[in-house]
């Protein structure tokens, strides 16, 4: 506030004259101090008689400086986290609030003059580089299984997981939001988790024939930056390689995380029960109990020395789990696993 120090000499008319223009002076600024939550005022700001315009670099300056002293008093309100420098409909910079929920009241229109919005955005969260071996899920269910590997086709990445866990055991439609972490793994649990990919092609289970596969791709989002490689620490070849017995293997899976194990047997036939019913599986890879858990499904198992693929795990019981031949499902689809 500036001060005016009165001097001796001044008339008595000029001194109550003064007087009264500092009483308005103090007026002003106690209103200027009203909490951001109070009401605004009606002014425009203006420089030289103009509008502010977003297309003068001066202009948005101004605001921005605005905007910088006011944020602290903005964010002390409940449900505001955040405060930006937008632009009104008409071209004009703007203060912009950002909310964690919706309805936040007691916001002002204008703060110095100058337009507010306030903008719902919902809980902001890290977007950290997803990795395979880790959860995902179809958006239209309440699971949670794996993104086994990112698998290249006709020069296109996609993530690979098993039918169930991307295709909602065959009820999926091609396009449907796939998400990272999956549903059961939100906090609360079964609320909305942040898109990863859209659902791009499938392997129907059959629950009438034999079935080799059960496999699903799914094409990135724009908005998730991925990495080929594996949570647990390394990524997987491009080569795959044959099961054989004995052969010491490993996976990175969404519950277990990082387990070894060894082929224990090779072109087996076995019945999988599902929620839709029970399918045969035929020329597929067991390996112990321990080696999957429920919400691994999906993961890609690798040779333990070389991270050569080997198979694409789906299923299990307490005394053994099972994996797809990865070749057959790289068939299937015309890809090849991607290292970089």
């Amino acid at each position: 506030m500036i001060r005016h120090p009165l001097r001796n000499g001044f008339k008595l008319l000029g001194i109550l004259a003064l007087a009264g223009a500092l009483a308005l002076v103090v007026a002003s600024c106690s209103r200027d101090r009203v909490a951001p939550t109070a009401p605004a005022g009606t002014s425009r700001v203006t420089r030289a008689d103009r509008p502010l315009s977003i297309s003068n670099p001066a202009d948005v300056a101004l605001v921005m400086r605005k905007q910088e002293e006011h944020t602290a008093r903005l964010m002390a309100v409940p449900g505001v986290i955040g405060t930006g420098t937008a632009s009104t409909w008409d071209g004009r910079p703007e203060i912009l609030v950002l909310t964690q929920r919706e309805g936040v009241a007691g916001l002002p229109a204008q703060l110095d003059g100058i337009a507010v919005e306030t903008r719902f955005v919902g809980e902001v969260t890290a977007y950290a580089t997803l990795q395979c071996g880790t959860s995902t899920g179809n958006d239209k269910e309440c699971a949670a299984g794996t993104i086994g590997c990112v698998v290249l086709k006709g020069g296109t990445k996609y993530f690979l997981s098993n039918n169930h866990v991307f295709a909602r055991q065959n009820a999926a439609k091609t396009g449907e939001r796939i998400d990272a972490p999956g549903r059961y793994d939100a906090k609360p649990q079964c609320a909305q988790t942040a898109i990863c990919a859209s659902l791009t092609s499938f392997k129907t289970i059959s629950f009438s024939s034999s079935n080799t596969i059960d496999a699903a791709i799914a094409k990135p989002d724009p908005s998730r930056p991925y990495t080929v490689a594996e949570a647990c620490g390394y990524t997987p070849s491009s080569t795959v390689a044959t099961a054989f017995v004995g052969q010491a293997v490993k996976k990175c899976g969404r519950t277990s995380g990082l387990t070894t194990g060894t082929v224990q047997a090779i072109n087996v036939t076995i019945q999988v029960q599902y929620t839709g019913g029970v399918a045969t599986f035929t020329s597929q890879i067991m390996t112990p109990g321990n080696f999957i858990r429920s919400g691994d499904s999906g993961s890609l198992m690798v040779e333990q020395s070389t991270n050569k693929p080997v198979g694409l795990c789906f299923a299990g019981g307490s005394g053994g789990s099972f994996s797809n031949p990865i070749s057959s499902v790289l068939s299937y689809f015309g890809a090849t696993v991607a290292s970089q």
